[in-house]
C-alpha cells in the first residue's frame, strides 16, 4: 500500500510540474510586461537582465527580440474598448507614433506568424503610410479593401497588430509611456 502511495506522489509531482513548467512557457510571460492602453511591450526581452520566463519563451524560437538598444515591440490582441481582435471586423489605427528613427505595423496569427493575405502584404513602414495634416496615422484594417492605407486582415478568426519601433527613447521608459502617445485601435463595424 506505501509503494502506491509512494509512486502515485511521484506521478503526481511530476505531472504537475511538468504542466506548470509547459504553462510558465507556452506564451508569453506576464512577468515583465508593460500594458500601455491595449499595447503589451516586454522591454527587457532583448536586454541582459533578462528574466528566466522569457529567456525559456524566447528559447523556443518564436521569434528574435529587438536588443535594448535596437527599439521595442509592442503587441496588440485587443482594441481600445478591451474587445479582442477578430478578421471578421473592421478597425481604424489613428494617433501619432512616438519618436523613433522607423517604424513597422505588421498583422499576424496570435503566435506571431504571419497571415498569407491578400496582395502578399502583411504590414506597412514609416515610409509608406500617407499621414494626415496632423502628422497623424490613419490606417484602415480590414479583411475586404478599404480607401486610404488599408492594412489587410485575415478573413476571419483572431490576431494581433505588432508595432515595433526603431531607435526611440520609449525603450528604456515603456512602463512611463501614456496610451495617449500610440496609436489608438478602434473597431468600426463587424460582417
Amino acid at each position: 500500500m506505501r509503494v502506491f502511495h509512494l509512486a502515485y506522489v511521484i506521478a503526481l509531482g511530476a505531472g504537475l510540474g511538468l504542466a506548470s513548467a509547459h504553462f510558465a512557457v507556452a506564451g508569453r510571460p506576464l512577468l515583465g510586461m508593460v500594458e500601455i492602453g491595449p499595447w503589451a511591450a516586454w522591454p527587457r526581452s532583448g536586454s541582459r537582465d533578462i528574466d528566466p520566463y522569457l529567456r525559456a519563451y524566447l528559447a523556443r524560437g518564436v521569434h528574435l527580440p529587438l536588443g535594448a538598444g535596437e527599439g521595442l515591440e509592442l503587441i496588440a490582441e485587443r482594441d481600445d474598448e478591451g474587445r479582442g481582435l477578430d478578421g471578421r471586423c473592421r478597425y481604424r489605427l489613428t494617433g501619432q507614433i512616438p519618436t523613433t528613427r522607423g517604424w513597422t505595423l505588421s498583422v499576424t496569427d496570435t503566435d506571431g506568424r504571419n497571415f498569407r493575405l491578400p496582395l502578399d502584404r502583411n504590414s506597412f513602414t514609416d515610409a509608406e503610410v500617407v499621414r494626415a495634416e496632423d502628422g497623424g496615422l490613419r490606417i484602415a484594417a480590414a479583411s475586404w479593401p478599404q480607401p486610404g492605407d488599408w492594412l489587410p486582415l485575415p478573413a476571419s478568426g483572431r490576431f494581433q497588430f505588432r508595432l515595433r519601433l526603431y531607435d526611440t527613447p520609449i525603450a528604456a521608459q515603456a512602463g512611463e509611456t501614456r496610451a495617449e502617445s500610440l496609436p489608438r485601435i478602434a473597431r468600426m463595424d463587424c460582417s
